[in-house]
């Protein structure tokens, strides 16, 4: 019995609630919080019981310590406790990244949503506004005409209706009104970085989730694990992206009942050539947006060698929306799925999803 289960055991025995003071005291020691521990400080985080200096202290150390599964996933269960919720009795899948890469590439994962909607899949896209990148997921979606600020029983008509919604993470998590404006202040990258993708409020049970930092990537697959996942992928690209990349190598973790696999992709895997990293970057949220068009729109169509920058666009949708389309269980392996997610694009069936999407959630407004 290791010191994590231990101390578990004592907690759960003695029917004592773990307090952020008490946490600071165990992490300050380099001891790490169980499962349960971390829920309940996390849980008093979102109920604005403690003190700012209480919060800085606590995440801080939390870091310094190094941040283990189990209190990944006990922040998660607490956040997503707290959270607004939808609650639609089926098997829906987020594509959803933890950001702050620093490539300022496009809007990755919000293109591959519509292109596995469009294969027929259920979407709960969560996201938010930039953080630290060029455009979040909410900002282009606005951009591209999307009410991106409709309440949690207009998001389950979207889903409901044409199989696709968007949950603006501002509007499903106001808990984080305390500690989101103390964030910034810190001045360091925190767990709160790497949360958002776990607590989905409309509980997700398939997801392909990005990670930036090498560090987490596998903390990650085993908190999703530990969280009850049906069957995700976490992704890590060599380049630090939080996307499966078109140019080089991604580390790939597969979470379904069989546990975790731990395998490096490429674009080869998928069936296409590589692209380049370079034709992936925009300035601002408008050059996200019209990369995001052309690609539903069908444009970069091509299996030569030397590739336009739509084709890089186009391939690396293809490649994350395949990963997507696996692990909602339409296919088994990259290849298999990246030929339905080209069908979902040059049908026009991803592109007739972001078009409804815009419509149903003008109207709902």
């Amino acid at each position: 019995v290791n010191k994590h289960q231990k101390r578990q055991t004592t907690y759960r025995e003695l029917s004592i609630k773990m307090n952020i003071k008490t946490a600071i005291k165990y992490l300050v020691q380099n001891k790490d919080l169980s499962e349960k521990e971390a829920q309940e400080v996390m849980f008093e985080i979102m109920t604005d019981k403690v003190t700012p200096a209480q919060f800085g202290s606590f995440i801080t150390a939390l870091k310094i310590k190094g941040e283990t599964a189990f209190e990944i996933a006990g922040m998660a269960n607490a956040m997503r406790s707290v959270s607004l919720k939808i609650d639609l009795n089926q098997s829906l899948l987020d594509t959803c990244g933890t950001g702050g890469s620093g490539l300022n590439w496009f809007n990755i994962s919000t293109a591959c949503a519509f292109v596995i909607s469009g294969a027929g899949i259920k979407i709960a896209k969560h996201g938010n506004k930039a953080i630290s990148g060029k455009s979040g997921s909410a900002d282009v979606l606005s951009e591209l005409g999307v009410n991106i600020s409709l309440k949690p029983e207009q998001v389950k008509r979207c889903i409901e209706d044409i199989g696709i919604g968007f949950l603006f993470a501002q509007t499903f998590h106001p808990a984080m009104k305390f500690a989101g404006p103390l964030r910034p202040q810190i001045g360091i990258p925190t767990i709160f970085n790497f949360l958002g993708p776990l607590t989905n409020p409309a509980n997700a049970s398939n997801q392909v989730l990005g990670v930036s930092n090498i560090d987490f990537v596998e903390k990650i697959a085993k908190a999703l694990e530990i969280l009850g996942t049906k069957y995700s992928f976490v992704v890590h690209s060599e380049s630090g992206a939080d996307e499966i990349d078109v140019e080089g190598n991604t580390l790939v973790y597969q979470i379904n009942q069989n546990g975790i696999k731990r395998r490096k992709t490429r674009a080869a895997d998928f069936g296409l050539p590589e692209g380049r990293r370079e034709h992936l970057i925009i300035d601002d949220i408008s050059q996200s947006s019209k990369k995001i068009k052309k690609v539903l729109a069908g444009e970069g169509r091509s299996e030569r060698i030397n590739l336009s920058k739509d084709t890089s666009c186009r391939n690396i949708v293809i490649m994350n929306a395949a990963a997507g389309i696996i692990a909602a269980g339409k296919a088994n392996a990259f290849q298999e799925a990246a030929e339905i997610a080209k069908d979902s694009i040059d049908s026009g069936n991803a592109n007739k999803k972001l078009e409804e999407l815009v419509k149903i959630s003008q109207e709902l407004s």
